[in-house]
């Protein structure tokens, strides 16, 4: 063994820098992580020189990693270390064998995911949080984890430590790299700084659909003052940007500017600091995760949820399952709702495939994604409002709109999205917001026709999707993620009675492994054949654990026709003509809102009383309510 068993910690980490990072600075304090390395400097310096590891050490040894990690991600979080100091490339945790690495990037989603606690000690392991860490956190290591033991692996460590942790230039004008472990970093010191230089109307702006964020993609991806992709929404040109470039009458380019209130003294100043552009090989990766960058007040209002990688994979599996390996050489593929079109990835034929999405900037993404690489068409992606739009609009490519407007080709189209989860509504009660959001789904074409056919489920976007994708494109196939409540919810009732295609498959995962979820719900993917018709009763749905292995079964059933839930049940009790000693709320019928069904003394003393009066008569069926 390299160290001594009965080695101390701060030892070990005094020798892991002397033995594996000598060439590198390991003397730097942030907070609580418990050893960083940073390339070594001479004389002052102007800015704060580079992270290359920030790493979790423990003395012993540890058979399993994951937990050495889940607490470093706990620290970092806490302490919000990455919104102060630059992340560094790599994560990483020792112990007196073996010295393991991730790379930064694949975990930064954690430390996006909201309904978080981060405020619990790291260290300790029986926490609700670190759990769910650990739980996130595995996967991403089984396929990215790098491990070395110090002694047997000491060549292929150092060789390792040298290509992965080349230091910078140095010196005191070196300036930083961005790169995709940092870019969010990177982002949010620019919105602090540049954002207030630029004469834009930002709450104006953001309900317009223009956001921050495409003002510091189109500085990120310059140079020279210029921003170099084209087809980006908003781009740098010199001392203003453009944006909401057209062609008028004429042929002529038209377009807004956005000039700066201070002469560009804040943006040259920030720019100064950093390298640009950034690599090219980050430029697909960063247009991608252009979500990271929305302000989560419009996220919430968009419903917008990018789709981790691991599902896109797992619903593409279950299409080939359900429509036969070969599905895509027959069939034309339409993400309706597309985002930056991540849910397409892994589709090989672009030819059949399509992507439509409500945001310009979405679309101009896309189209740079393209040229890095993403298998699509650039003809093939369009911007289109699917709820208000109509679908013979020329807004839809010619070759679209013929499988459309065809009986026979609509029955090998396959309509794949992750629709919008946003709902009508005053959301105080449940996320703490008090922001009211009924404006979300109300208003559109599609809540104004089909609400006698869906009643209370048009307040939610996704429902709305569902029922004109039913209705409009009879016969094709609807592959979709949305909760599994259209399935049982009393709420959906008139909703079943109209959306009735075959239920063909379907498999559930866990919310928060989502990174802009909130709550504890499932979600579920479902595959539907709107050229069958029958009535939903009910379905076997997988269960995948959130490394994708299945973990169970989940029997759901629909109970329309029968006599009730426990709550209608509880009604049967209902008694205003006693005395009450107490008040019961009746909370939700779903069990991951159990924490709303509690008792009182008086319903005064809820903000909104629902529930029932508890009396001498009716108290012992409102203890087994509350048991239940």
């Amino acid at each position: 063994m390299p160290y001594d068993p009965t080695i101390r910690e701060e030892e070990l980490k005094n020798r892991v820098a002397a033995d594996v990072f000598g060439d590198f600075d390991c003397a730097r304090i942030l907070g609580a992580v418990d050893f960083c390395v940073a390339p070594k400097t001479e004389g002052p310096q102007l800015i704060e020189p580079e992270s290359l590891l920030w790493a979790e050490a423990k003395a012993g040894v540890r058979n399993d990693f994951a937990p050495l990690f889940a607490q470093l991600v706990l620290t970092l979080g806490k302490a919000r270390t990455f919104d102060d100091h630059l992340p560094p490339p790599f994560l990483g945790a020792f112990d007196r064998e073996r010295i393991a690495f991730v790379p930064y990037h694949e975990v930064v989603d954690i430390f996006y995911q909201n309904d978080f606690n981060w405020n619990v000690a790291p260290s300790d392991p029986s926490t609700r949080e670190f759990r769910l860490v650990l739980d996130r956190i595995r996967p991403l290591l089984d396929a990215s984890l790098r491990v070395f033991r110090f002694d047997e692996d000491a060549a292929e460590l150092a060789a390792f430590v040298r290509k992965a942790f080349r230091a910078g230039s140095g010196g005191p004008s070196a300036s930083l790299s961005v790169t995709r472990n940092n870019f969010v970093f990177v982002y949010q010191k620019w919105a602090r700084d540049v954002k207030p230089s630029i004469a834009v109307n930002w709450e104006g702006a953001k309900r317009r659909g223009l956001l921050d964020a495409d003002f510091f993609l189109a500085d990120l991806l310059s140079k020279d003052g210029a921003t170099l992709v084209e087809k980006l929404y908003v781009v740098l040109r010199g001392d203003h940007y453009d944006l909401d470039r057209t062609l008028d009458e004429m042929g002529l380019l038209v377009s807004k500017r956005a000039e700066f209130n201070d002469g560009q003294k804040a943006h040259t100043l920030f720019w100064n600091r950093y390298r640009r552009p950034p690599k090219r090989e980050y430029w697909g990766y960063i247009a991608e995760r252009r979500d990271l960058l929305v302000p989560q007040d419009v996220r919430e209002r968009k419903g917008s949820f990018f789709t981790p990688q691991i599902w896109v994979e797992k619903a593409q599996e279950a299409i080939a399952a359900a429509l036969g390996e070969n599905w895509q050489d027959g069939c034309d593929v339409w993400d309706c709702a597309a985002g930056t079109g991540n849910l397409l990835a892994g589709l090989q034929n672009k030819y059949r495939v399509w992507a439509s999405t409500l945001d310009r900037a979405d679309v101009e993404v896309m189209r740079e994604r393209i040229k890095n690489g993403a298998n699509l068409l650039d003809s093939h992606v369009f911007q289109f409002d699917f709820l208000n739009d109509p679908l013979d609009s020329p807004k839809i490519p010619q070759g679209l709109r013929d499988i459309i407007s065809d009986p026979e080709r609509r029955k090998r189209l396959v309509v794949f999205i992750n629709p919008p989860y946003a709902e009508a509504g005053d959301t105080k009660q449940w996320t703490g917001t008090g922001k009211n959001k009924t404006d979300v789904a109300v208003t559109t074409a599609t809540y104004t026709k089909y609400l006698p056919q869906i009643g209370l489920a048009g307040r939610e976007l996704f429902a709305q999707f569902l029922i004109r994708i039913d209705k409009e494109i009879p016969g094709c196939v609807i592959a979709h993620f949305s909760k599994p409540k259209h399935l049982q919810a009393p709420n959906f009732e008139v909703f079943r009675q109209s959306f009735q295609p075959k239920l063909k498959s379907a498999f559930l995962v866990r919310g928060n492994t989502f990174d802009n979820v909130k709550g504890k719900f499932p979600i579920g993917f479902f595959i539907w054949d709107t050229s069958w018709r029958e009535t939903f009763s009910e379905i076997d749905a997988a269960v995948l654990a959130n490394d994708g292995t299945v973990e169970g079964k989940k029997h759901i059933l629909c109970y329309d026709n029968m006599r009730g839930n426990i709550g209608k049940w509880l009604s049967s009790f209902t008694d205003n003509d006693s005395e009450p000693i107490g008040f019961m709320t009746n909370g939700r019928n779903d069990f991951q809102h159990q924490q709303h069904v509690y008792m009182l003394n008086r319903k005064e003393q809820m903000p909104t009383p629902r529930g029932w009066h508890i009396t001498r008569r009716n108290v012992i069926p409102m203890c087994i309510f509350l048991a239940v």
